[in-house]
């Protein structure tokens, strides 16, 4: 899957945490893009990862919707994306 579009809450998050919600997101999808491709329409899947950075430990979950293939499904894979707790953005995937 590839990234389209990516919408972070920028007004409360801080400019230094954004390009490690990238290398986070990066990394999900090298780590899952292949079973992502094979779940079936309209379907969810969440995961918790833990990484470490300078000093820091994030806890990140993803939550991943698939598109669905009926009238009222969604219209896009999202990923939801969570860094210790706190909400952080969507990201729409192709």
């Amino acid at each position: 899957m590839e990234i389209k579009e990516i919408n972070y809450q920028t007004t409360i998050l801080p400019k230094w945490l954004i390009p490690k919600l990238n290398y986070f997101v990066r990394d999900f999808l090298n780590d899952y893009s292949d079973y992502l491709d094979e779940m079936e329409a309209g379907a969810d899947f969440d995961t918790e990862v833990e990484y470490e950075g300078d000093l820091e430990i994030y806890f990140v979950k993803f939550i991943f919707r698939k598109a669905g293939d009926k009238f009222f499904s969604r219209a896009n894979n999202e990923l939801s994306l969570y860094c210790n707790g706190e909400f952080c953005g969507t990201v729409i995937l192709e």
